[in-house]
């Protein structure tokens, strides 16, 4: 292992994972909370169409 990969491994494990952990902590992006009055989790498009031509 090069002291580049080294450096790189030490940046992600010191910086990258614990600012991901901190920013997960506070919020749900992908707001998975369980509504159970909720008919339905579909959401409309709002009348989108998609395309089929490549």
């Amino acid at each position: 292992m090069t002291m580049r990969n080294l450096a790189l491994l030490l940046l992600y494990c010191l910086v990258v994972v614990p600012a991901g952990i901190v920013a997960s902590l506070g919020r749900d992006p992908l707001r998975r909370a369980i509504d159970r009055a909720a008919a339905t989790y579909w959401i409309d498009a709002g009348g989108a169409r998609r395309s089929t031509k490549a």
